[in-house]
């Protein structure tokens, strides 16, 4: 049987580096994630997304949160409130990965997968930002899981890489 927590040797783990690798990997991977749903959206153009919502309930004005970029106009601030998202999971996520191997099982894509399900099965639909994920169909579903793979895996490869930079004997 796979021990999911079995911890790792106090002397190989690098806390403080990963707080800082995890914030230029959730930048990036935020990136990622908004290319992948450019190409492959999860909801219908009349459906808010999530931090769009959230940033309403909290009282913004989220119509007047945007800047045009070629004639198109972006929401910097459901933007703003996805790249925060991305940068605080990928700070628990490196950080964890440092306590706990197995958490990188799959290049990260466990971990993320279980993330997905956590924040947009349960912590988003409860509060009202979206409606839950197993009735959302099946292209949604396609794109969340799909998209949450390649999120995670760019976590992962930018935190492996930069791992291996900085501490290349642990």
């Amino acid at each position: 049987m796979i021990n999911l927590f079995e911890m790792s040797d106090k002397k190989y783990r690098h806390v403080s580096a990963m707080v800082y690798i995890g914030i230029i990997a959730g930048i990036f991977s935020a990136l990622v994630k908004s290319g992948f749903e450019t190409l492959i959206p999860p909801r219908t153009v009349e459906t808010l997304p999530p931090p769009v919502v959230l940033l309403d309930k909290l009282g913004f004005d989220v119509s007047t949160m945007n800047y045009d970029w070629l004639g198109i106009s972006i929401n910097w601030g459901g933007n703003g409130v996805h790249i925060l998202f991305s940068i605080v999971i990928a700070i628990i996520y490196c950080v964890s990965s440092e306590f706990f191997p197995k958490a990188k099982m799959l290049h990260g894509i466990v971990f993320g997968i279980g993330v997905s399900i956590f924040a947009h099965g349960l912590v988003v639909p409860l509060l009202g930002l979206s409606g839950w994920l197993w009735i959302a169909g099946p292209q949604a579903l396609i794109s969340e899981f799909v998209g949450t793979a390649f999120w995670i895996w760019s976590i992962e490869a930018i935190r492996l890489d930069l791992r291996y930079r900085y501490f290349k004997n642990s």
